[in-house]
């Protein structure tokens, strides 16, 4: 067997259950296998124990038996199990640890001390199956939050291990790229490698996996050939949130109480309807809270930066003549490719870069006037990545850790009652209610994303901008993400979301943006 588990749990320090809660599994070398499962239902901590992270990394502790490649991933040589198991994070910058691309890629190997011929075909065939090879020379820093995902897969391929696990790691990729890594997968299962992807959805690269294992609330709830599981346990599937409901299914949690835990009940209840309510309309003649007039920007070389009404024809422009207004109480997408423009944008608008003097306006004030501290005040930011975003130790401090940063509280100062109020009402909300207590850090990625967007809404800024916010959720976490939006937007608040996956908002009022090459249209 190239992995197997029996009788195994794992329980993270400070938790009271177990987040693996005896799961026994095995997987046959040359399988290619989805471990599916809504957020918070263990596959990223099962990711973790395969590849030795947890516990010896991460904490906590683990019973029960568990072997990669007749290894022990808890015990054994890390050079022994590089050999063995490569793992792609959900968060690639979390795995990164190089500044130029080619480096990063070589870094593995080196590390095994690897002939340099060697060294560079692994480098030049990884770079080249993550379709980054004409950027091999690039700081990784510059990459988009999808060209990042690509180069942490191909620091992982460097390493030519026989069993590769990637966690969600398709979440920041746009079409073209999804299609592109669904093909290597294949080329990959074809050659003999054991492929383990985990995921919170089933689209179509985890159904491309001939075997798929359901989990919930940490144990396997179904494991089976794909197409049978698919065919006879829909209701299971689309219940736990892996598949969109049809018309008339049962709301997540109902199709299946005793696999799933408690945030499945909360994302079926009532404050989460599936028609859109109605966003807050701009008032005739009331003047936009953000408005740019016709930004173009370009990146000098060696790092300088230009803009400008006109870019430097002789440096490639990143944006070209953007025009674009957000109002209060308006909920805007914005969507494109990897690499078309968007996180460039996103930190021009915030002042994390910045602004042309003429183009970009908050509230009627040109924003090159203003300090990136003065445009924080009324502007909010929710990253892709959650745990670059959390500074407190549980979550209900993590959602009070803004609004206590406005009031000037210190940490023995009492919280006010109505701010306390609307922090529990906010969990219950995001399916976190009872968590009040637990860390950030030890809850799903689907919950994390909910728990920065739900933060960044309590902040009470005027325009909050959401960075891939459905980046590996399932389809419950999305529903629970849009009510989140749409009552944000019916109190006034407006929302710029960029995402690669507009099409969980259909039904939503919202108007959506398309940046192509630089240039901004309206769909």
């Amino acid at each position: 067997m190239a992995i197997a588990l029996q009788d195994v749990f794992y329980t993270f320090e400070g938790e009271a259950g177990p987040a693996i809660d005896g799961i026994s599994l095995a997987i046959r070398a040359g399988e290619w296998v989805t471990i599916a499962g809504p957020s918070g239902c263990g596959k990223s901590t099962l990711g973790g124990l395969l590849s030795g992270y947890l516990p010896r990394a991460g904490g906590g502790s683990r019973e029960g038996r568990v072997t990669v490649g007749g290894l022990d991933p808890a015990s054994a040589e890390i050079a022994d199990l590089a050999g063995v198991i490569g793992i792609v994070f959900q968060d690639p910058d979390a795995q990164l640890v190089q500044g130029r691309l080619e480096d990063e890629v070589a870094f593995g190997p080196e590390n095994l001390c690897l002939p340099v011929e060697s060294i560079e075909r692994r480098v030049t065939a990884s770079l080249q199956d993550a379709d980054l090879l004409e950027r091999r020379r690039d700081n990784v820093n510059e990459l988009s939050g999808g060209g990042r995902q690509r180069a942490a897969v191909a620091s992982v391929l460097a390493l030519e291990p026989p069993i590769l696990v990637l966690d969600e790691a398709a979440a920041s990729l746009d079409a073209a790229s999804r299609q592109r890594l669904l093909a290597l997968l294949r080329r990959l299962h074809q050659s003999g490698r054991t492929l383990v992807t985990l995921t919170g959805r089933l689209d179509e690269l985890a159904l491309a996996a001939t075997r798929l294992v359901v989990l919930a609330a940490g144990r396997v709830a179904a494991d089976g050939a794909t197409a049978e599981l698919l065919r006879d346990q829909r209701p299971l599937l689309s219940g736990l949130g892996l598949l969109p409901q049809a018309p008339g299914e049962a709301p997540r949690g109902e199709a299946a109480p005793a696999a799933g835990s408690r945030e499945l009940q909360d994302a079926a209840s009532p404050q989460a309807p599936a028609s859109p309510a109605a966003a807050a309309a701009a008032r005739p003649g009331a003047a936009p809270l953000l408005e740019l007039r016709g930004l173009s920007f370009a990146y000098g070389a060696k790092g300088r930066r230009r803009s400008g009404s006109r870019p430097d024809l002789t440096e490639p422009a990143v944006l070209k003549d953007v025009h674009m207004r957000i109002h209060e109480g308006e909920w805007h997408i914005l969507r494109g490719d990897n690499g078309s423009g968007k996180t460039t944008l996103s930190r021009l608008m915030l002042g994390l870069l910045p602004a042309p003097s003429g183009a970009i306006f908050w509230r009627g004030r040109d924003a090159s006037r203003s300090s990136l501290y003065e445009l924080a005040e009324d502007i909010g930011y929710v990253f892709q990545h959650p745990d670059q975003q959390f500074v407190a130790s549980t979550v209900l401090d993590e959602l009070l850790y803004g609004p206590r940063c406005s009031l000037k509280l210190r940490a023995k100062d009492a919280t006010p009652e109505p701010l306390l109020l609307k922090a529990k009402e906010m969990l219950r909300m995001i399916g976190l209610e009872g968590r009040e207590q637990a860390s950030p850090y030890v809850l799903g990625g689907g919950e994390k994303r909910l728990l920065s967007a739900a933060a960044g809404f309590m902040t009470g800024k005027r325009l909050i901008l959401l960075d891939e916010p459905t980046a590996g959720t399932d389809y419950a976490g999305a529903r629970l993400l849009s009510a989140l939006c749409r009552k944000a937007v019916s109190e006034g608040t407006a929302i710029l979301m960029i995402t690669h996956e507009p099409e969980f908002f259909a039904g939503e009022q919202t108007k959506i943006w398309t940046l192509d090459n630089g240039k901004l249209r309206e769909n």
